[in-house]
């Protein structure tokens, strides 16, 4: 996902690229018939309440896409980096959808969500 630089800096180009991800993420909710809400508050573990066509709700926090800049003692430049719900996510049920401009999928990946979207394919 690219992101023009702004010539101001009134916000960091890390907060543009999280909330055009929520945005898209919001749009491919909606696509599959879902009602999505969004969080009002700029931090917290939930970025979006999403109710399915048959009134399940799941709660999802939205996470870029991002790609490995060094490399590590287990990951080559490139790899996608991994990320997983915190504590707190967990405990509340809070999904994890990982958005890029082209793709996104759901963890974990045995969560309710990835559960209703297997039973009803786009």
């Amino acid at each position: 996902m690219t992101v023009k630089k702004s010539s101001t800096n009134l916000i960091h180009d890390k907060h543009v690229k999280g909330i055009v991800s929520e945005l898209r993420a919001a749009q491919i909710l909606l696509e599959l018939g879902f009602l999505v809400f969004q969080n009002v508050a700029p931090n917290g573990v939930i970025d979006l309440i999403a109710i399915s066509p048959e009134n399940e709700t799941f709660k999802i926090d939205v996470k870029t896409r991002s790609r490995r800049k060094t490399k590590s003692k287990k990951r080559q430049v490139g790899h996608e980096i991994y990320r997983s719900p915190t504590k707190i996510q967990k405990a509340m049920d809070v999904v994890l959808m990982i958005v890029d401009s082209n793709s996104w999928k759901v963890h974990p990946t045995r969560s309710k969500l990835t559960r209703w979207l297997k039973r009803n394919p786009q």
